[in-house]
C-alpha cells in the first residue's frame, strides 16, 4: 500500500465526540494491524479529551496521515490550551491520582511527539512506526 494524503475530521469540542474521533481512525486506517489500530485510537482519545478539557475552542480537528510506514496523528485544539507542558515532561500519573494519565500514555505509545503552539492553536502530533504505507 502506498502513501496517503492527510485526511481530517473537525468535531465539536465536547467529550461526547471522542467516540466519533475513534470511529474516524477505524474508518481511515482499515488496513492497520489491530494492535496498532488500538494504540492509535487510544492516542486520539487521550489527545482529543485533553483538547476538550483544557482548550477553549468550539471544535477540535483530528488529522491522520500515512507516509513511509509512519502514521501521524495530529490533534488541533483550535484554541489556546494553557498549562500543557512540553512532551518531554509528560509522564503517567500516580496510580492513585484521579486524572493526569493521558499524556503519559500517549508519550509511551508514540515513537515521536511534537507539540506546537501556532498563534492561538495548540497542536499535538504523535507519530507511530508501522508497516502502513511502507513499500513492501
Amino acid at each position: 500500500m502506498g502513501e496517503r494524503a492527510a485526511t481530517s475530521i473537525v468535531l465539536e469540542a465536547d467529550a461526547s465526540q471522542v467516540a466519533h474521533a475513534r470511529r474516524f481512525v477505524r474508518r481511515t486506517l482499515t488496513d492497520a494491524d489491530p494492535a496498532v489500530l488500538d494504540d492509535i485510537q487510544l492516542i486520539v482519545s487521550e489527545l482529543f479529551t485533553n483538547a476538550v478539557e483544557h482548550g477553549s475552542a468550539d471544535s477540535v480537528e483530528v488529522v491522520l496521515a500515512v507516509s513511509g510506514g509512519i502514521v501521524s496523528v495530529t490533534v488541533d485544539s483550535r484554541g489556546p490550551t494553557p498549562g500543557v507542558g512540553p512532551a518531554s515532561e509528560w509522564a503517567v500519573a500516580d496510580p492513585e491520582a484521579l486524572n493526569g494519565r493521558g499524556l503519559g500514555i500517549v508519550r509511551q505509545l508514540a515513537d515521536e511527539l511534537v507539540v506546537e503552539r501556532n498563534g492561538d492553536e495548540f497542536l499535538v502530533t504523535a507519530r507511530l512506526e508501522t508497516r502502513l504505507g511502507a513499500d513492501a
